[in-house]
C-alpha cells in the first residue's frame, strides 16, 4: 500500500493493482477520497483501467476540462469502492430479516467449482451485486459453508428444499460483489490467478465439489416436458449460463475467456416476474411473504394469496418500473417513475452530509419530515383543511419549508424519503386498482433492503384503502431465480 500510495518515493504506478484491489477494504472511505484528490488526472485514468472501468476519453488539456474528467473519474472510482466495501461488510441486520455475512479472500478455484459444474445455476449480474442460486439432489449434505470474496458463499438462512420435475432439491444461494466478481474473471482470463488454488481441497471448499460433481448429480436431476417460463430460454447447451442483469452483457466475454461459459442473456424484468412465481410454484406456502407494522416496523408473516392472478410487481431500484402480471406467461410493464433510490440518494447527498444509501437512512430515522414539508394544515388552517375534507396532516408541498427557514438535515432526509416513497404508493396503488388487484401488490428492489421506514409506509398507506403490500424473504435472489426457471427443463 505504501509503494501504491508514495510516487515521490520511487513507487510511481507499479504499485496501483495493490492499490485497486486492497484499498477499499483497508482504508476508510474518506481516506480513500483523500488518496483520489492527491494524484493527477493521468494516474486516476490508470487507476480505473486497473480496475476494468471504463475508459475514459480526456478532453483538451484546460482547467475547466480537467475538473470535468477528475470529476467523472473520481465519481468511477467512488462507485467501485463502494460495491466493494459492501460485499466485504454485508448487510445490516434488519429487523427478523436475515443477514448475509462478510466472506473472506477471492478463489478463483472456487469460482470454477460454482461455475463450470453440471448442476443447474442461475445468475443475475447487478451494477453493485451478483447474486447466483444453485440447485442441488437433497440427498447430497454440504458440510460446511465455502467462503469467497468474490462470491460470498452461501446465505445458509436463504436455503430452500423444493420439487423440480421428478426430483427434490436443495437451492443454494450466493453473493458478492459485482466488482470483485469482475476483477477475479478477468484475472482467470488473463491466466493470473494464483496455481495453488487449482490444489484446493474439497475440504476447503466445504463440500462444495463433491456436491456439485457429475459423479454427485449423476441422473438425478431429471425434468418432465412442462410449459416454458415467461423468459424461459428455447434450448440451453452444455457450457451455457442464463444470466439476467446488465452484468449479462458486460461479462459475457470475460466468462467466455475466463471459463469457456457462453452467457445467454435472460430480461432483467421478466427475470424478476419469472422469480417471484418459482417461489410461488416450488418454495415454501409460509414464511416466504411478509409485511410490516406500519406502528413498531416489525415484519408480520403472510400466506401466499389463494388467488395470485394478477398481480403487481414494483420494482424500485434507481428508478421505478411497475409490472402487471396476468399469468404465469403473459406480464406487462404498465407504468413506472425516474423518481426512485437514485433520486432520493443524490438529493441527499446535495442537502445534508450523508454519502451513502446506509447514510441517509440513518438520518431519515432521527428526522421529523413535518418541520420540512409544508402540510395542508399549514396552508388553509386546521379549519380550512376539514372544510376540504382533508386530513390536516397530509403533505402539501415535500420540502416547502426549504425555501423559508434553515431545517435539520435529519428532517430533510426523511422528508426526501417520503416524496420518493409516496410517488410509488401513488402510482402503484392507482395501477393496482385499475386492474382490481390492490390485495396483491409485491414491492422488491434495492431501495427497500433494509429500508424499514420506507416498507412501513408502504404497508400503512395500502392499510387505509383494504389493500395489501407484499415484501419477499427472496427479494434480492428474484432475477437469479428467474434466471434458473429460465432453463428450458423447468
Amino acid at each position: 500500500l505504501a509503494q501504491a500510495t508514495d510516487r515521490r518515493q520511487g513507487g510511481g504506478l507499479a504499485g496501483e493493482r495493490i492499490l485497486a484491489m486492497d484499498l477499499p477494504q483497508r482504508i476508510s472511505s474518506a481516506r480513500a477520497e483523500k488518496q483520489y484528490r492527491a494524484r493527477s488526472v493521468a494516474e486516476l485514468g490508470q487507476l480505473a483501467a486497473l480496475r476494468g472501468l471504463r475508459k475514459l476519453r480526456l478532453g483538451p488539456s484546460s482547467p475547466r476540462r480537467k475538473r470535468s474528467d477528475r470529476a467523472a473519474l473520481e465519481g468511477m472510482l467512488k462507485a467501485y469502492d463502494a460495491g466493494v466495501r459492501a460485499s466485504s461488510e454485508g448487510p445490516t441486520q434488519s429487523r427478523g430479516l436475515p443477514r448475509c455475512p462478510g466472506r473472506s479472500s477471492m478463489r478463483p478455484a472456487m469460482l470454477r467449482t460454482l461455475f463450470c459444474s453440471p448442476a443447474l445455476k442461475g445468475l443475475d449480474i447487478g451494477g453493485t451485486v451478483a447474486k447466483l442460486v444453485l440447485a442441488t439432489p437433497e440427498d447430497e449434505h454440504m458440510d460446511s459453508c465455502p467462503h469467497s470474496g468474490a462470491l460470498k458463499g452461501c446465505h445458509d438462512e436463504l436455503e430452500l428444499q423444493c420439487e423440480l420435475g421428478d426430483s427434490f432439491c436443495v437451492l443454494r444461494f450466493f453473493s458478492g460483489a459485482t466488482a470483485m466478481l469482475g476483477e477475479a474473471l478477468s484475472s482467470m482470463a488473463q491466466g493470473s490467478d494464483d496455481s495453488d488454488e487449482d490444489s484446493i481441497g474439497d475440504e476447503d471448499l466445504g463440500g462444495l465439489s463433491r456436491l456439485v460433481s457429475r459423479e454427485s448429480l449423476g441422473e438425478s436431476l431429471t425434468f418432465p416436458e412442462s410449459e416454458a417460463s415467461s423468459g424461459s430460454i428455447r434450448s440451453l447447451d452444455a457450457g451455457q449460463l442464463p444470466v439476467a442483469g446488465g452484468g449479462a452483457h458486460k461479462f459475457a466475454s470475460v466468462f467466455q475467456a475466463a471459463l469457456g461459459i457462453e452467457v445467454v442473456t435472460v430480461g432483467e424484468l421478466a427475470a424478476v416476474v419469472d422469480g417471484l412465481l418459482f417461489l410461488a410454484e416450488h418454495g415454501p406456502r409460509s414464511g416466504q411473504l411478509f409485511s410490516v407494522d406500519p406502528h413498531d416496523g416489525e415484519p408480520a408473516w403472510l400466506p401466499w394469496p389463494e388467488q395470485l392472478f394478477p398481480f403487481m410487481l414494483v420494482s424500485m431500484g434507481s428508478g421505478v418500473s411497475i409490472v402487471r402480471v396476468d399469468s404465469p406467461s403473459v406480464s406487462v410493464r404498465v407504468g413506472g417513475t425516474a423518481c426512485g433510490g437514485g433520486t432520493f440518494l443524490g438529493l441527499v447527498r446535495a442537502l445534508t452530509s450523508a454519502k451513502t444509501f446506509k447514510q441517509a437512512l440513518r438520518l431519515a430515522e432521527g428526522g421529523n419530515a413535518a418541520k420540512c414539508d409544508l402540510l395542508v394544515r399549514d396552508i388553509y388552517g386546521e379549519g380550512g383543511a376539514a372544510s376540504l375534507g382533508l386530513p390536516e396532516r397530509l403533505t402539501a408541498s415535500n420540502c416547502g419549508r426549504l425555501c423559508e427557514a434553515a431545517v435539520a438535515e435529519e428532517d430533510v432526509a426523511l422528508s426526501l424519503l417520503q416524496m420518493v416513497t409516496q410517488q410509488s404508493i401513488l402510482l402503484a396503488s392507482a395501477l393496482a386498482q385499475h386492474a382490481g388487484c390492490q390485495d396483491r401488490v409485491f414491492f422488491v428492489g434495492g431501495f427497500l433492503q433494509d429500508n424499514s421506514l420506507s416498507r412501513a409506509a408502504i404497508c400503512a398507506s395500502f392499510n387505509s384503502f383494504g389493500g395489501t403490500a407484499y415484501f419477499l424473504r427472496h427479494a434480492q435472489f428474484l432475477g437469479a431465480l428467474g434466471s434458473l426457471r429460465a432453463h428450458p427443463d423447468l
